[in-house]
């Protein structure tokens, strides 16, 4: 099964989660979605099946999320952008290389 099919597919019928950015680092994939309404300020970091990568979410900015990307040696990555919106993506991405 491929991870990024299966994530569209779990994202599309989400309305929960409003995916921010793609991370791949090898063979592994991780998601940011933020959480809830458009409105929500919570994030999480997804695997491609949709469940948290880690147990410490959900997450209340971006500047937690790039915390805890950093925590499990994910900061080395360039998050590209996917849902409506690039900001977010392109927000993270400057968090994480401002902590390098």
């Amino acid at each position: 099964m491929n991870p990024l099919t299966s994530a569209d597919i779990f994202f599309r019928g989400s309305q929960v989660y409003d995916p921010v950015a793609l991370l791949r680092q090898g063979d592994e994939t991780l998601y940011l979605a933020r959480v809830g309404r458009k409105a929500s300020r919570q994030f999480m970091i997804l695997t491609p099946t949709g469940e948290p990568a880690w147990p410490h979410e959900p997450l209340g900015s971006l500047s937690d999320a790039a915390w805890a990307l950093r925590a499990h040696a994910w900061h080395l990555v360039t998050p590209e952008p996917i849902g409506e919106s690039t900001q977010q993506a392109k927000t993270l991405a400057r968090l994480l290389t401002e902590r390098t």
